[in-house]
C-alpha cells in the first residue's frame, strides 16, 4: 500500500493496536510506520505513562505541537492525571501563567484543583495578573494560590497583587451551593470566591 492510500486509511485517531488491526500487521510495523509518519509530520502523539498514548493521523503535515493546557497541567501532577476531552492546541508562547488563567474558565472542578500544583512554577506574575484581570478572574487566582500556599511551598506572590479589597462575590464553578471545609473560610473571605474545596480533594493533588 502507498503512503498516500495508508494515510487514508489511517486518518483520525489510533492506538498502536488499532493502526495493527486497521493494516493487519504486527506491532513492531506499527511502530516502525507510526515513527516514519510521525518524522514525515502526519503524526502527534499525545499521552503516554499511566495513559494510553495516542497516535492523531491526518493526511496533511501538523504543525510541531506546542504543549497545551492538558499537557502542561498532567506535566505537574503526575499523581493527578486529566483525561483531556476536547483537543487544546495552542501556537506561540503558552506558559504555566496562561494555564492557570484558560483551567479556571473551564469551570470544571478537577482542571480548577490541578491548577494548585501550577502556582510553585509561575514565573511571570504581571502576565499572571493582566490575563486574569482581562478574564475577570483575578479574585479566583489569589484564592486558588492562598489555598495552594496553605499546603505546600509556592513563589511567592508580590504583594501588590494582594491589596485590592473585594466587595462582589465571584464563583468558581456554576453550582453556588457547595460547601467548604471551614479552614478555607479566611481565604473565602479575603477574596469573596467560595472553596468548595474538601482536604479529601486536596489531598488527591498531593498537598
Amino acid at each position: 500500500m502507498d503512503r498516500e492510500s495508508t494515510l487514508r486509511k489511517l486518518e483520525g485517531l489510533h492506538t498502536v493496536e488499532t493502526v495493527m488491526d486497521e493494516l493487519s500487521i504486527n506491532r513492531q510495523s506499527a511502530l516502525n510506520l507510526l515513527s516514519k509518519l510521525k518524522k514525515e509530520q502526519h503524526v502527534t502523539i499525545s499521552g503516554g505513562g499511566r495513559r494510553k498514548r495516542l497516535y492523531k493521523i491526518t493526511m496533511r503535515k501538523q504543525l510541531p505541537r506546542v504543549p497545551g493546557m492538558w499537557d502542561i497541567l498532567n506535566q505537574y501532577n503526575p499523581d493527578f492525571q486529566l483525561n483531556p476531552w476536547y483537543d487544546h492546541q495552542v501556537h506561540g508562547k503558552y506558559t504555566v501563567e496562561d494555564v492557570i488563567v484558560d483551567a479556571i474558565e473551564t469551570k470544571s472542578f478537577r482542571i480548577i484543583l490541578a491548577t494548585l500544583r501550577l502556582f510553585n512554577h509561575v514565573r511571570d506574575w504581571p502576565r499572571l495578573y493582566t490575563a486574569a484581570r482581562k478574564n475577570n478572574s483575578w479574585q479566583k487566582v489569589g484564592a486558588l494560590y492562598d489555598v495552594a500556599r496553605m499546603f505546600f511551598k509556592v513563589r511567592k506572590m508580590p504583594e501588590r497583587y494582594r491589596k485590592e479589597k473585594y466587595r462582589i462575590w465571584n464563583y468558581l464553578f456554576d453550582r453556588k451551593d457547595q460547601t467548604e471545609d471551614s479552614r478555607l473560610t479566611p481565604i473565602s473571605m479575603k477574596w469573596k470566591i467560595p472553596l468548595p474545596f474538601r482536604i479529601g480533594d486536596l489531598r488527591k493533588v498531593g498537598l
